[in-house]
């Protein structure tokens, strides 16, 4: 008897489960989802419907009539985004009653509507909605990304339809017979448009859209009209059409008289192209040509002992070239600095300590026991003093000058020896920031780094 009433309370769980689902789904407006859940379990347990309740019963028939009369209502709408949502939302709920045999317990939806007139608005739909969009005007990025929103949602709904257990293998072979069919529709749009941008010779665009073919129709045919041969082709035009724009780009903006940065942007240009086509006609020639031109001359001096010519270096990299000769220097930078990093260490401070605690010995017994350990307090101080004069002469003529000076004491403490266990965690270590690390500080309070920007800056508009 306690085996049967547990049966009982598990099957009612379950159908409230079940409804309790479903109810929340038919809240949340996931109308398509509230129908699935309840024909669901009807579907795996047929012979629950001719003892449901009659007020139950007409509760699920009112609820999936307000759920058609919804997606009806859109359906009518003038806004081409609801009335899709309606159609679509009206067929999948046929999908639904066409797999699920016990919908007829609930509905005439069926016999109302025809999926092939429902599909057919859908198609309609969106033909309308690509005629307003004027796609062939739009990049591949937008082309594919509209035609996934318009046929994708039947798509994939379809799709998982086939997931449904003990659906009829017929229906399920019909629904992605729909799929199948609308995503060729989908594949072939995208060969539309990657033709129309080929024909106006934007073959990135073209190249991009035939790639996308596979993603939506690979599964079905793998080179649906020879896409992968058309994507090569395509690609070698659109590279070489790439290229040729930067080249003649970068060749035309030192045609004149030119400064050095133009100089350099058409270097990074050629640099560009030949990452697409290496060697592409004379770009690799015209590299060193234009090399010869792009970059200052400078020469330091000064600062024989210091860091700063390696920064000064570093921050010149991309525009400037080092010569050994101030005859061949275009800007001279002399400088003066001081730059020294110290560091003190002091005695350490040892304190012996000893204890006598209570503690466990190996029997469980408690006994005493003397800790004999030390505290080691350690001190260090690192400083950094630093002064620097900069003058360019040459093309630019500028000064700069900065000073700063930074101080870092750390102390540190820790317990040696056989220590008690609550002083294990007051051990606290203090590091030094270092050389490097000083330096940058300092450096920074000191404008240093603000000095070189604008160094850079000058030194840019040669």
């Amino acid at each position: 008897m306690k085996k049967l009433f547990l049966m009982l309370l598990m099957f009612f769980m379950i159908v409230s489960c079940e409804l309790k689902k479903a109810q929340e789904a038919y809240d949340n407006k996931e109308y398509i989802k509230s129908i699935y859940f309840t024909l669901n379990y009807f579907e795996n347990h047929p012979n629950k419907i001719e003892k449901i309740k009659p007020d139950i019963k007409n509760e699920i028939m009112e609820k999936f009539s307000n759920i058609a009369n919804y997606y009806k209502t859109q359906a009518g709408s003038s806004n081409l985004e609801e009335r899709q949502n309606g159609y679509e939302g009206l067929y999948k709920i046929y999908a639904l009653f066409d797999i699920y045999s016990q919908s007829s317990n609930f509905t005439d939806f069926l016999s109302k509507y025809n999926d092939d007139e429902l599909l057919s608005e859908i198609y309609k739909i969106i033909d309308e909605h690509i005629k307003t969009k004027k796609l062939e005007n739009k990049y591949s990025e937008d082309i594919i990304l509209a035609l996934n929103k318009y046929y994708g949602n039947i798509i994939n709904y379809t799709k998982e339809l086939s997931e449904i257990k003990k659906a009829d293998k017929n229906k399920i072979l019909k629904y992605e017979s729909i799929s199948r069919k609308m995503s060729q529709d989908e594949a072939d749009k995208l060969i539309e448009y990657a033709n129309i941008k080929e024909k106006s010779k934007e073959y990135r665009d073209a190249q991009k859209l035939n790639e996308a073919v596979p993603k939506v129709y690979g599964q079905y045919q793998r080179n649906y009209k020879n896409v992968y041969t058309k994507s090569r082709e395509l690609k070698r035009k659109a590279d070489y059409q790439e290229a040729d724009e930067l080249y003649q780009s970068a060749v035309s903006r030192v045609s004149g008289i030119t400064r050095k940065y133009e100089y350099r942007k058409s270097i990074e240009e050629l640099k560009e192209l030949q990452k697409i086509i290496p060697n592409f006609k004379d770009s690799k020639w015209k590299i060193e040509e234009y090399s010869k031109k792009a970059y200052v001359k400078y020469k330091i001096s000064g600062c024989n002992n210091s860091h700063i010519p390696a920064y000064i270096k570093g921050s010149l990299s991309k525009i400037g070239v080092y010569v050994e000769y101030s005859s061949n220097a275009e800007v001279q930078i002399n400088c003066k600095a001081t730059d020294n990093y110290q560091v003190s260490t002091y005695p350490s401070e040892i304190k012996n300590l000893s204890q006598v605690k209570d503690i466990k010995n190996s029997d469980g017994q408690t006994v005493k026991k003397q800790f004999i350990f030390q505290e080691n307090k350690t001190k260090a101080v690192e400083s950094l003093d630093f002064s620097y004069k900069i003058e360019l002469s040459g093309y630019v003529k500028r000064n700069y000058s900065g000073n700063a000076y930074k101080k870092h004491e750390t102390n540190s403490l820790q317990y040696l020896g056989d220590v008690p266990s609550e002083y294990s965690d007051k051990d606290k270590i203090e590091k030094l920031w270092g050389e490097s690390e000083m330096r940058r500080k300092v450096y920074d309070s000191a404008s240093f780094f603000k000095n070189l920007e604008d160094m850079i800056e000058e030194l840019e508009k040669l």
